[in-house]
C-alpha cells in the first residue's frame, strides 16, 4: 500500500518523493490541520512556488484567485514537482461558513477544475473528498486519483467509531463501483488513528499527515 505524507516541514532529502508539501501546515497540530482553510496564515501557494523541492506533490489553495495559473503551473514543473493535490480545501465548509464565503471561489467544484487543468498540463492529481456527491464531481471532472477524508471527527466510543469507518466504506465501495479504474486513498494521522483507524480501510493508498507542532 503506498503511503504520502502531508507535511508542513521542510526537508533537505529532496529524493523523498512521497511527500505532499503544504506550507501552512507548518506548526499546526493535526487537530488544527482540518481548519486550515480558514486560517490565512500566510500567502500558501506563493510559498510553495518560493521553496526547493520539497517531495514529487505540491500541495495547493486550489481556490486562490491571485496570480496567473498558468506560470505558476510552470513553476513547480520547474521546481520539480510532479503532483498536485487540493489541500487547504473547502472540502470541509458547510451550512453558513460556507455561505458567508460564497463571494469567493470556494467549491469542490472549482477546486476539482482546477486539478482538471493541472492534469492538462501534465501533473498528476490527487483530489480531496469527503462525501459520495463531491467524490462523483471529482470523478465528473475526469479525476481519477481521490484522498477520502473522515471530516471533522466527534468519537467517544467504540461503536461510534465503528459507524464512521463503515459510512466511509460504504462511500468508497460505491464509488468504485460506480468508476472500477478509480484509485482511492485515505486521510489519516497519529491522531485520527486513536480514535478511528482509518488505515483499516480498504482503500489503495494513504495520505498520513504529519504534525509539525
Amino acid at each position: 500500500m503506498i503511503t504520502l505524507t502531508l507535511t508542513g516541514a521542510q526537508s533537505d532529502d529532496f529524493a523523498e518523493a512521497n511527500r505532499i508539501y503544504c506550507p501552512t501546515l507548518n506548526g499546526l497540530t493535526v487537530a488544527q490541520a482540518d481548519l486550515a482553510f480558514v486560517m490565512p496564515r500566510l500567502d500558501h501557494n506563493r510559498a510553495v512556488r518560493e521553496t526547493p523541492r520539497q517531495g514529487d506533490w505540491a500541495a495547493l489553495l486550489a481556490s486562490d484567485p491571485f496570480g496567473s495559473e498558468v506560470a505558476m503551473f510552470s513553476q513547480l514543473y520547474a521546481l520539480g514537482y510532479r503532483g498536485i493535490t487540493n489541500w487547504p480545501s473547502s472540502i470541509l465548509l458547510d451550512g453558513a461558513l460556507r455561505q458567508s464565503m460564497s463571494t469567493i471561489p470556494a467549491s469542490p467544484e472549482f477546486e476539482y477544475a482546477f486539478l482538471a487543468r493541472a492534469q492538462q498540463a501534465g501533473f498528476r492529481t490527487l483530489a480531496f473528498f469527503i462525501s459520495l456527491a463531491q467524490g462523483r464531481g471529482a470523478l465528473k471532472a475526469g479525476l481519477k486519483h481521490l484522498v477520502l477524508h473522515p471530516g471533522l471527527l466527534e468519537v467517544e466510543t467504540r461503536e461510534s467509531s465503528a459507524l464512521v469507518l463503515g459510512s466511509l466504506q460504504r462511500i468508497i465501495d460505491t464509488i468504485r463501483t460506480e468508476a472500477p479504474d478509480v484509485t482511492i486513498y485515505a486521510y489519516t494521522s497519529d491522531w485520527h488513528e486513536r480514535s478511528v483507524p482509518l488505515s483499516t480501510l480498504e482503500v489503495d493508498g494513504l495520505v498520513r499527515c504529519e504534525a509539525t507542532a
